[in-house]
């Protein structure tokens, strides 16, 4: 028979003041279920408990709480404590084996050091016991037999031996009571009952019930294999005289020791159909019923199945088969070696109830009933990733799968950047949910994005490139792991841009037009520079964009021109603009324009050395005549003259000119002079002619200089800029109102000659 329980649920709720998190709430809840009562406690830190009687306080240890009918159990991934109390617990008041009253005091902490107790009073009601009831624990065993059903002189077991042990059970009793064990080879001992109190054992009586508990692996314990499953025995009896015969009841216990196997999907848990050391071999055994549950409470079939639980008997097997995740367990998540792992537990109730029938007719019923914890082993959930880039598209879309339930997606890098919160327009993430509780995330990142690598492979194709890493977190525990990709794919027929160019008087003019979608691939710089607004600012370039065409207008006297065939009427320039790899800085095409400009009043310091100047002398009253001008070394004249104008060509290390060296720079300079006709005048010379000079300075910087005392060839890695003075009157160029720069980037190895307007 099953036993009707009267089932009352009490709820009680502490709230406790944390010093780091502020209020935390703390739930105690107690129920009466079938032959125990259930406490389970939700809180930070484990609680303690205490049992209450009219003796005082007994705090329950883990000696005590095995010896005395308790079960502790702690769920630390959800911070639950479930206590578990036998209603023949050692401190509960039994009235009549129907009602049983439990006192305890639940010790709840918010940091481990200020306990706070919370009083838990129960009464619950049992109205119907069987013959024999066996209860497996998870660290002790129990039995709890009817004394007034058994018979004087029973014969317990189906061991040829325990006919030997009536024998002698005979010879040994006494009023007093003894508990009698069995043990292998036929060996027994006897002891009294207050020697079985300090070897840990513990035996209750009422009018009704006598009650043995035993923690498992004691001394007079045996394991043997029934079916193939190992089975911890305690074959043992009690026995007392009664006035002039013995007595002696079967107090025999048998659990099964196995925690059940895992193949990947299922739990399975086998049992012994027939426990053949609870089975006198006398009686024909009988099976009633057998029933599963779960956390301690027995499920109807049809629960158990929807949960997808199984019972099933195969030959002398019972088989109770759980699928991983089923409702009424516990998943537990946790990260190991950076990788996702995740263990299921689920407390599992096995009940068999069975009837031995003997040749008189009578029968005795036992109730067997084993709780007991299975548990995966942690379980590699590892994360995958799905390619789905369409080139067409210009969108790598990745698919990051296999994510549970309680993991989010914490942050993204690309290629070490960190995806922030503001890219969310362009770069799209976008979560997937399943119908089981797990997910995955969908990322598109378009190949226009600046965290994306691209490199021209020449031909017109392009491979675009990223490395994902994904940082995922375990939620609340907050416990992060790593899931790392890479991604990659070519687009073809994609060339850099085509760039036209336009001379005009005022210099050169070009158009860059924007590929689409592909502008990111390339950089448009002049010689080593990119084409920056901070050097068009710096170099007086003008520029215009719009979102097909880039257009720069280069002025003639603009820094990056190199110019050739220098004559009093014109000079030839050259402007050179160039398209980069923005990955690799190679120059993929380059587009030069050599137009012809008037030549006005300038000054050319060129890297090799060369200083060109057109002047014109001829601004002076008397006024210079052009062809009798010279430098310092008198033989170095004119290349070039006319009526106004005169045109010199020399080397910094011809023609008299002195170098000077400064702090950052070297000074080339030389002048220009008149050779006046002069008149004897007496002991004086007179001239109608005007005095004249000009100084020419060239600026080199002091790093890009290279020279060689041997052959005296000048070497410059950078051109120079002019400066020029006349004797009565300064002209000063453009460039001293706005100094550039002739190198503005670790990569600059200029070879542009730098001219300026002398006006």
């Amino acid at each position: 028979m099953k036993t009707a329980a009267l089932f009352l649920t009490l709820l009680f709720f502490l709230v406790t003041r944390s010093t780091t998190e502020g209020l935390v709430e703390t739930s105690v809840q107690s129920q009466c279920r079938d032959r125990y009562l259930w406490i389970h406690v939700v809180s930070p830190q484990t609680p303690r408990f205490q049992a209450v009687d009219g003796n005082g306080v007994h705090v329950i240890n883990d000696q005590l709480a095995s010896q005395c009918g308790y079960t502790v159990s702690a769920l630390e991934v959800e911070d639950v404590t479930t206590f578990r109390a036998s209603y023949y617990s050692c401190f509960t008041h039994n009235q009549n084996d129907e009602v049983f009253t439990f006192r305890f005091n639940v010790m709840v902490s918010d940091d481990g050091s200020k306990w706070v107790e919370q009083a838990v009073s129960v009464e619950c009601s049992a109205s119907s016991w069987t013959h024999r009831e066996v209860t497996c624990e998870d660290h002790y065993m129990e039995v709890n037999v009817n004394r007034q059903s058994s018979c004087e002189g029973q014969q317990g077991g189906g061991d040829h031996m325990w006919p030997a042990a009536f024998s002698q059970a005979q010879k040994m009793a006494t009023p007093t009571w003894q508990l009698l064990f069995l043990q292998r080879h036929g060996q027994m001992s006897s002891m009294s009952i207050s020697e079985a109190q300090t070897r840990g054992y513990s035996l209750t009586t009422t009018d009704h019930r006598v009650v043995l508990r035993s923690r498992y692996k004691q001394q007079h314990a045996n394991v043997m294999m029934v079916d193939g499953i190992p089975v911890e025995v305690v074959q043992v009896s009690l026995i007392f005289r009664k006035r002039l015969v013995v007595v002696m009841i079967d107090m025999s216990m048998a659990c099964t020791r196995n925690s059940g196997s895992f193949d990947g999907s299922w739990l399975q848990w086998d049992i012994p159909r027939v426990m053949t050391p609870l089975v006198e071999e006398v009686a024909t055994f009988e099976s009633q019923m057998f029933s599963v549950g779960v956390e301690g409470v027995l499920l109807e079939e049809v629960n158990a199945t929807t949960r997808g639980i199984s019972l099933v008997q195969r030959g002398s097997v019972v088989q109770i088969m759980v699928p991983f995740g089923a409702e009424g367990g516990h998943r537990k998540s946790l990260v190991v070696n950076d990788t996702y792992h995740e263990l299921y537990t689920i407390s599992m109730l096995y009940e068999h109830v069975f009837s031995l029938r003997y040749e008189d007719g009578s029968s005795t019923d036992t109730r067997h009933r084993l709780l007991r914890v299975l548990e995966t082993p942690p379980l590699c959930r590892p994360l995958f990733t799905l390619h789905q880039t369409d080139a067409h598209f210009q969108l790598f879309s990745v698919y990051l799968g296999n994510v549970p339930a309680d993991v989010i997606l914490q942050e993204v890098w690309i290629n070490r950047k960190q995806l922030m919160l503001e890219d969310a327009e362009r770069i799209i993430i976008t979560p997937v949910l399943h119908t089981n509780g797990s997910r995955a995330y969908e990322l598109q990142l378009p190949f226009e994005d600046a965290a994306v690598h691209s490199t021209y492979l020449g031909g017109g194709v392009v491979q675009y490139s990223a490395d994902l890493n994904f940082t995922l977190t375990i939620v609340p525990q907050r416990s992060s792991y790593h899931h790392h990709t890479s991604v990659s794919t070519r687009v073809s027929n994609t060339f850099p841009p085509q760039v036209t160019a336009q001379c005009s008087n005022r210099g050169i003019t070009f158009n860059v037009n924007h590929p689409p979608r592909a502008m990111s691939l390339w950089e448009v710089g002049v010689d080593h520079e990119p084409l920056t607004s901070q050097l068009v600012a710096q170099r007086r370039y003008r520029l215009h964009n719009d979102s097909h065409r880039t257009s720069l207008e280069v002025p003639v006297f603009s820094v990056g021109y190199t110019y050739e065939d220098i004559n009093l009427s014109n000079f030839y320039g050259t402007f050179q603009l160039v398209l980069r790899d923005t990955t690799t800085l190679e120059v993929q095409t380059s587009v030069s324009k050599r137009c012809l400009f008037k030549t006005e009043d300038m000054m050319v310091c060129s890297t090799d050395g060369t200083m060109t100047v057109v002047t014109s002398p001829t601004f002076t009253w008397p006024t210079v005549r052009p062809d009798r001008t010279s430098l310092l070394d008198r033989t170095c004249g004119p290349k070039q003259a006319d009526g106004s104008r005169v045109l010199f060509e020399f080397n910094v290390n011809s023609c008299g000119t002195r170098a000077m060296v400064g702090e950052s720079s070297v000074v080339y300079e030389n002048e220009i002079i008149h050779d006046r006709q002069l008149i004897p005048d007496g002991h004086h010379f007179i001239s109608r002619e005007s005095q004249f000079k000009l100084t020419l300075r060239c600026f080199y910087p002091l790093s890009a200089v290279s020279r060689l005392s041997v052959d005296r060839n000048f070497r410059a890695g950078a051109p120079g800029f002019s400066k020029s003075s006349p004797r009565a009157k300064v002209y000063t160029s453009d460039f001293w109102k706005s100094k550039p720069k002739p190198c503005s980037r670790w990569r600059c190895a200029s070879t542009q000659t730098w001219v300026y307007p002398l006006h």
